[in-house]
This record gives C-alpha cells, sequence and structure tokens, in this order.
C-alpha cells in the first residue's frame, strides 16, 4: 500500500521522535521495538502496533511462573503501553487508556521488582503529583535522588536509572513533575512559571520521613533544565545531574515537540508562549552552586554539543563537570548501561562532601 505525503511524514515523526535505542532504554525488549519500527514503516498506525505488541507482553507476564522473568515481562508491557501513548501529543480518551494499562502493568512490576517500591501521591495545589519510591538497602542508603523526564518519557520510563541508584546505596523516587505523565493526565496538576514548586514537594515528601536526608536531583532531556531552575531555587538539594537539556525553553524546531511542550501547560494550545522568558538557566545571574554532572551527547538532534555547557557557567564545585559521549544520542540511549553507572557513583561522590 502506497504511503501518502502526509501518512509518510507522520511516520518520520515517530521514529525520530521514539529511536530503537531509546525504546530499549525505557525497558522495551529490543526484538520488540525492531519489529515495531518494521511494522509502523509498514504504513501501520504506531499506537495499534505497541498496544498489540504491549498487551502479548501482559499475557506472556501472567502466565510467567518464574519471578525474574515475570518482573521484567511486566516491565515490558509498561514500556510497550508508554510508546503507544507517546502516538498522542495532546490529551484525550485514548492516550489516557493506554497510559492507565502502562500504570497498571507498571505496579505489577513493582510488586515484584529487585527493590522494593512504593506508590508515592502528594497533594499539590488543587490536584495530585505522583511518583514511584525505589528504597535502597536501609544499612546502605546515603541519600535520596529524584529522577524525572521532560515532555513525553515521564517517570516509568526511568527504572533502570532507579535500579542503578540503588544499587550504589540511594533511594530514589521517580517522580512526575507539574505537567507530566500521571500528575497531568490523572493529578490535573499543569506545567505553569513556577512549575519548579512542584519538584520541591518531592523534596518536602523525602525530608518529612528524614529532615537529614541529602537530596539530588537527575533531570533528563527538557527536565534537565526544570533539574537546574529547581537546584537554583531550593537550596535543599546537593546535588543535581543534567542529561540532554537545552539552556533556555525555546519553540522546539519539530511539530512533535512543539505540541509536547503545549500540552504540559494545559488545554490553551498557547499558554505556554507568555511564561517561555522565566524557564530559562542564565548562571550570570543565578547560578548552579551544588555539584552538577552534566551529560551531553555528541550526536544529540534536538540540542546542539556545547551548549549545555551554560548550566556550568559560574558553578565551581570541584565535583561539577561536563561528561561528553561523542557518538551519543539525546539523553545519551545508546550508552544507558554507561550513562547509569557514571550518574550513580558521582551522586554517591556528592553526597559524601560536607
Amino acid at each position: 500500500m502506497a504511503l501518502t505525503e502526509q501518512q509518510a511524514k507522520q511516520i518520520e515523526a515517530w521514529l525520530r521522535a521514539m529511536p530503537i535505542t531509546r525504546m530499549i532504554d525505557y525497558g522495551m525488549r529490543r526484538e520488540s521495538a525492531v519489529l515495531a519500527h518494521r511494522l509502523v514503516q509498514e504504513g501501520r498506525a504506531w499506537d495499534v502496533v505497541l498496544d498489540n505488541l504491549a498487551q502479548e507482553q501482559e499475557v506472556n507476564a501472567r502466565a510467567e511462573t518464574e519471578a525474574v522473568l515475570a518482573r521484567d515481562t511486566w516491565h515490558a508491557a509498561a514500556a510497550t503501553f508508554n510508546f503507544a501513548q507517546m502516538a498522542y501529543n495532546a490529551d484525550g480518551e485514548r492516550r489516557r487508556d493506554l497510559y492507565r494499562r502502562m500504570i497498571r502493568c507498571f505496579a505489577q512490576f513493582a510488586a515484584i521488582a529487585e527493590f522494593p517500591v512504593s506508590r508515592v501521591e502528594l497533594p499539590y495545589r488543587n490536584g495530585t503529583l505522583f511518583g514511584w519510591h525505589f528504597h535502597a538497602p536501609a544499612a546502605k542508603r546515603t541519600g535520596t535522588v529524584l529522577v524525572f523526564g521532560g515532555m513525553s518519557g515521564w517517570a516509568t520510563a526511568y527504572r533502570c536509572m532507579a535500579e542503578a541508584l540503588c544499587r550504589h546505596g540511594l533511594d530514589c523516587l521517580l517522580v512526575d513533575g507539574p505537567g507530566q505523565g500521571e500528575s497531568r493526565l490523572e493529578g490535573g496538576v499543569y506545567a505553569d512559571a513556577d512549575l519548579m514548586s512542584g519538584f520541591s514537594r518531592f523534596v518536602d515528601y523525602v525530608l518529612e520521613d528524614e529532615p537529614r536526608q541529602k537530596i539530588g536531583l537527575w533531570g533528563n532531556s527538557y527536565g534537565g533544565l526544570l533539574a537546574a531552575l529547581t537546584a537554583c531555587r531550593d537550596r535543599r538539594i546537593e546535588a543535581c545531574c543534567i542529561n540532554g537539556a537545552p539552556v533556555v525553553t525555546s519553540v522546539p524546531p519539530f511539530r512533535t515537540a512543539r505540541e509536547q511542550l503545549a500540552a504540559m501547560f494545559g488545554p490553551d494550545p498557547d499558554a505556554f508562549v507568555e511564561v517561555l522568558p522565566s524557564l530559562a538557566f542564565d548562571g550570570r545571574h543565578t547560578a548552579l552552586t551544588c555539584p552538577t554532572l552534566v551529560l551531553e551527547g555528541g550526536a544529540d538532534r534536538l540540542v546542539p554539543a556545547g551548549s549545555q555547557r551554560g548550566f556550568l557557567e559560574g558553578n565551581h564545585h570541584p565535583l561539577s563537570r561536563l561528561q561528553t559521549w561523542p557518538d551519543g544520542e539525546h539523553a545519551i540511549y545508546n550508552h544507558a548501561a554507561e550513562r547509569n553507572a557514571l550518574a550513580a557513583g558521582w551522586f554517591v561522590s556528592a553526597f559524601a562532601q560536607d
């Protein structure tokens, strides 16, 4: 079947936004990711392809009797539903249905995960913020790191980061801030010029339980900018990792990213434009003072190489640095294990500072 020009452009947008490396990084199995790309290139709808693959994984997970395989299959199902809902940039019932099924599968995974996982629900303004708390062994715990994404991947995408942190003796909260994931789709919390206070609400949650706990932020993609802005305002944050982030919020060059950014700020498609100037980092005026690790990919199509060095302007901490992968894709999808181990070890070092 010959594709129309519009169909070809849509397929190109899907494949550009959701490369196989990203799908594997978020927890899909390689064979499923490769199959999904092939079927979509043949002209099948992205959400239908991924929905069908996710349902197959869900059936397999229910039938699996070996604990580790069941755990990983539930997570694969969740990751596949996650990519299914990414077919939609604007919110709607189809997207919410796919996202709810993803959450149900992730909850099944969490119940048998390698590290104990708690569901987090926090009242915030007139809505609710959601997250997942991965608990490191208590005898080894030295701090807590909040991990989050940007415009589309959201909290559950970062299980591999959470487990890397736990293996290094760090608790991890995978969180959806204002305008993100479940906090938006179910909690009714949209982004605004003060969205950083939403991430600080999770800091409150951690410190209510352990007042002396050391807190770090790890923001991925656009979330890296949000992490930097939050750490500038909230001095309780003692370390910050920024992975593949723009230094300022600008209108993205790709339609998919533009629509995703607009959706973060609510039903009004133009609501985000007036707050863009306030969501920018400028170290000349307000610098990050805590230890800061910036992760950069030389092959990142969204964030130009070298531009993230701006996050280190005015930062003189000896542990602050820029780590570059010359062939690294956006958010370093193609070096995920190395990225996770490096960042987790760096947080340990940062928290060890007096």
